[in-house]
Protein backbone atom coordinates (compact mmCIF):
# COMPACT_ATOMS: atom_id res chain seq x y z
CA UNK A 1 0.00 0.00 0.00
CA UNK A 2 2.64 2.45 0.85
CA UNK A 3 4.41 1.79 -2.53
CA UNK A 4 1.16 3.11 -4.69
CA UNK A 5 1.51 6.09 -2.66
CA UNK A 6 5.18 6.63 -3.39
CA UNK A 7 4.24 5.40 -7.29
CA UNK A 8 1.41 8.03 -7.26
CA UNK A 9 3.63 10.65 -5.90
CA UNK A 10 6.23 10.18 -8.28
CA UNK A 11 4.08 10.03 -11.21
CA UNK A 12 2.06 13.66 -9.98
CA UNK A 13 5.74 15.21 -9.43
CA UNK A 14 6.94 13.56 -12.65
CA UNK A 15 4.83 16.35 -15.15
CA UNK A 16 5.71 19.46 -12.87
CA UNK A 17 9.37 18.21 -12.66
CA UNK A 18 9.00 17.51 -16.54
CA UNK A 19 7.80 20.89 -17.26
CA UNK A 20 10.47 22.79 -14.77
CA UNK A 21 13.64 20.86 -16.54
CA UNK A 22 12.06 21.98 -20.09
CA UNK A 23 11.91 25.24 -18.68
CA UNK A 24 15.50 25.22 -16.98
CA UNK A 25 16.88 23.50 -20.65
CA UNK A 26 15.15 26.80 -22.67
CA UNK A 27 16.61 29.12 -20.20
CA UNK A 28 20.01 27.75 -20.36
CA UNK A 29 19.74 27.22 -24.66
CA UNK A 30 17.84 31.14 -25.02
CA UNK A 31 21.12 32.18 -22.53
CA UNK A 32 24.02 30.65 -25.15
CA UNK A 33 25.71 28.59 -22.34
CA UNK A 34 25.39 25.65 -24.72
CA UNK A 35 27.23 25.87 -28.02
CA UNK A 36 24.87 24.43 -30.65
CA UNK A 37 27.66 24.12 -32.87
CA UNK A 38 29.05 25.91 -36.05
CA UNK A 39 26.08 28.41 -37.78
CA UNK A 40 25.26 27.59 -41.41
CA UNK A 41 24.14 30.60 -43.40
CA UNK A 42 22.61 29.58 -46.48
CA UNK A 43 25.06 30.68 -49.25
CA UNK A 44 22.04 31.83 -51.45
CA UNK A 45 21.41 34.87 -48.63
CA UNK A 46 25.06 36.25 -48.93
CA UNK A 47 25.39 38.09 -51.87
CA UNK A 48 25.80 41.20 -51.41
CA UNK A 49 28.02 44.44 -49.75
CA UNK A 50 29.51 44.07 -46.85
CA UNK A 51 31.06 47.25 -45.26
CA UNK A 52 32.71 48.33 -42.52
CA UNK A 53 31.58 51.98 -42.08
CA UNK A 54 34.74 53.20 -39.69
CA UNK A 55 37.83 52.17 -42.23
CA UNK A 56 35.68 52.35 -45.55
CA UNK A 57 36.55 48.66 -46.29
CA UNK A 58 34.16 47.23 -48.39
CA UNK A 59 33.85 43.07 -49.92
CA UNK A 60 30.98 42.44 -52.35
CA UNK A 61 29.97 39.18 -53.06
CA UNK A 62 28.58 37.99 -56.33
CA UNK A 63 25.75 35.54 -57.14
CA UNK A 64 28.42 34.02 -59.62
CA UNK A 65 30.27 32.93 -56.73
CA UNK A 66 32.86 36.04 -57.75
CA UNK A 67 33.85 39.20 -55.52
CA UNK A 68 35.21 42.28 -55.26
CA UNK A 69 37.32 44.13 -52.08
CA UNK A 70 38.17 47.79 -51.83
CA UNK A 71 39.86 49.78 -48.87
CA UNK A 72 41.27 47.37 -47.18
CA UNK A 73 45.15 47.13 -45.44
CA UNK A 74 47.40 44.40 -45.39
CA UNK A 75 47.30 44.10 -41.87
CA UNK A 76 43.52 43.52 -42.28
CA UNK A 77 43.85 40.26 -44.55
CA UNK A 78 47.21 39.22 -43.13
CA UNK A 79 49.87 40.12 -45.27
CA UNK A 80 53.02 42.01 -43.32
CA UNK A 81 52.35 45.70 -43.35
CA UNK A 82 49.80 48.07 -43.17
CA UNK A 83 50.11 49.57 -46.51
CA UNK A 84 46.81 49.88 -48.43
CA UNK A 85 45.91 47.00 -50.58
CA UNK A 86 44.28 48.25 -53.61
CA UNK A 87 41.59 47.16 -54.85
CA UNK A 88 41.37 43.64 -55.75
CA UNK A 89 38.76 40.61 -56.28
CA UNK A 90 38.82 36.74 -56.94
CA UNK A 91 36.34 33.96 -56.47
CA UNK A 92 34.19 33.05 -53.34
CA UNK A 93 33.41 30.07 -52.15
CA UNK A 94 31.00 28.69 -49.43
CA UNK A 95 32.10 25.54 -47.19
CA UNK A 96 29.42 23.69 -45.41
CA UNK A 97 30.05 25.21 -41.67
CA UNK A 98 30.19 28.65 -41.03
CA UNK A 99 33.31 29.67 -43.36
CA UNK A 100 33.54 31.90 -47.18
CA UNK A 101 36.56 31.30 -48.25
CA UNK A 102 37.84 34.12 -50.86
CA UNK A 103 40.06 33.41 -52.81
CA UNK A 104 41.76 36.63 -54.49
CA UNK A 105 43.26 36.88 -57.98
CA UNK A 106 46.06 37.63 -58.65
CA UNK A 107 47.61 34.13 -57.70
CA UNK A 108 50.46 34.13 -54.82
CA UNK A 109 47.89 36.15 -52.34
CA UNK A 110 46.80 33.64 -49.84
CA UNK A 111 42.87 32.85 -49.45
CA UNK A 112 40.98 35.12 -46.62
CA UNK A 113 38.42 33.74 -44.83
CA UNK A 114 34.97 35.22 -43.68
CA UNK A 115 33.40 33.87 -40.53
CA UNK A 116 29.82 33.75 -41.38
CA UNK A 117 27.03 34.60 -38.61
CA UNK A 118 24.47 35.46 -40.45
CA UNK A 119 23.99 36.88 -43.90
CA UNK A 120 23.88 40.56 -41.83
CA UNK A 121 27.15 40.85 -40.50
CA UNK A 122 30.50 38.90 -41.53
CA UNK A 123 34.17 38.85 -39.83
CA UNK A 124 37.29 38.90 -41.85
CA UNK A 125 39.36 36.08 -40.05
CA UNK A 126 42.80 35.54 -42.37
CA UNK A 127 43.90 32.85 -40.42
CA UNK A 128 41.48 30.41 -38.82
CA UNK A 129 43.69 30.11 -35.40
CA UNK A 130 44.44 34.21 -35.55
CA UNK A 131 41.79 37.43 -34.91
CA UNK A 132 39.02 38.55 -36.69
CA UNK A 133 40.78 41.82 -37.98
CA UNK A 134 37.30 43.26 -39.19
CA UNK A 135 33.83 43.13 -38.66
CA UNK A 136 31.44 43.66 -41.98
CA UNK A 137 27.64 44.57 -41.88
CA UNK A 138 25.58 43.85 -44.95
CA UNK A 139 25.27 47.64 -46.36
CA UNK A 140 22.58 46.22 -49.42
CA UNK A 141 21.48 42.80 -51.41
CA UNK A 142 23.58 42.16 -54.12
Amino acid sequence: MDTQVGMKTVRGMGRSGLVAMSVALMTVLVSGCIDLGPVHVDPDHLPGVYRNDDTGAEIRLDADGRFSAVGFSQDEVGIDGTASLGDFGGTWDPTPSNFVYLEPEPIGMSDIQLWTVSSEKVYLQPDVNGPITLTLVKAKES
